[in-house]
């Protein structure tokens, strides 16, 4: 682990690990994502397969995906887009997802029997969305699941500053308490799927300290889907993307809690892992290289 010399302002560092290192999935990562809930991995992917989730957005973009939404919001030069689950349909995001070490990192992060495909996501800032924010939220507010073992993998398309990046609520997790789930386009206003019985996720403003690091192009930060967490908008000149995968370990079970198609679907049951056809197991423990 290093901690960040420069730029870090009013945030703490997160740890990070060199990927090319065997520490990167060793016992000093695991135990800062388990501390923390956040770590990042230095370096994690190299420009061919960087070159391959860019032929993914193309073709994302130009219709392959199925859950494609641009937004442009009024007075802002640029707009923000993003796509969910699009592996199904997008060859180069599958390839990506299966056969690069991606999933091996993820098998070394959770441990167990197996590791499945929870699901993609790609998130394009262009040049001056500046309101294209995420609030403080927790991940698996939105899941219907139960279990501890869901990890978001987040790689960086594009160098980001420290006014771009992802800010983190350390140690936020740790509890396995349940916030409410917000509405991302309306934060005070009414999250169609929310249970309001849960409590409204902390923010910076609660006191506890913040994470972030300013991030290159292959870095890549991993995150437990407990750990509350947020985004600015882009006010760059230039893009700010990011394409994630999240993944699920051998305790996850459906629940059958409201949730967006995107995170169900019709084979589950109540009670039982989620693997089916749609989330799909990529490493197990026989196969982990």
């Amino acid at each position: 682990m290093a901690a960040e010399s420069t730029g870090q302002g009013e945030f703490a560092p997160i740890a990070w690990f060199d990927a090319a290192c065997e520490t990167s999935s060793g016992p000093d990562a695991l135990e800062a994502l388990a501390y923390d809930g956040v770590i990042c991995l230095r370096q994690a992917f190299g420009q061919p397969w960087l070159d391959v989730i860019e032929a993914g957005i193309d073709e994302a973009l130009g219709g392959a995906s199925t859950d494609v939404e641009v937004v442009q919001r009024d007075g802002e030069a640029g707009s923000f887009s993003f796509s969910s689950g699009a592996w199904q349909t997008v060859e180069p995001f599958r390839r990506f997802i299966f056969d690069s070490h991606l999933p091996d990192i993820a098998w070394n992060l959770l441990g167990g029997a197996h590791v499945a495909l929870f699901y993609d996501f790609l998130l394009l800032k262009e040049p001056h969305s500046d309101s294209a924010s995420t609030p403080w939220h927790q991940d698996h507010s939105y899941y219907p699941l139960d279990g501890f073992k869901v990890i978001n993998s987040w790689v960086a398309l594009d160098d980001i500053p420290m006014d771009s990046t992802l800010r983190f609520l350390r140690g936020s997790h740790r509890s396995r308490s349940l916030f409410r789930a917000v509405d991302f386009d309306n934060p005070e206003g009414e999250y169609r799927h929310a249970r309001y019985e849960l409590p409204r996720p902390p923010s910076a403003e609660a006191g506890a300290e913040i994470l972030a690091t300013a991030l290159s192009a292959g870095d890549m930060l991993v995150w437990t889907s407990y750990t509350v967490h947020s985004a600015p908008g882009n006010r760059l000149d230039r893009r700010r993307a990011a394409f994630s995968v999240n993944w699920v370990g051998d305790d996850v079970t459906f629940n059958g809690k409201p949730s967006l198609d995107t995170y169900r679907d019709s084979t589950q049951q109540v009670g039982a892992p989620i693997i089916c056809e749609k989330f799909p197991i990529v490493r197990s423990a026989p196969e982990i290289r």
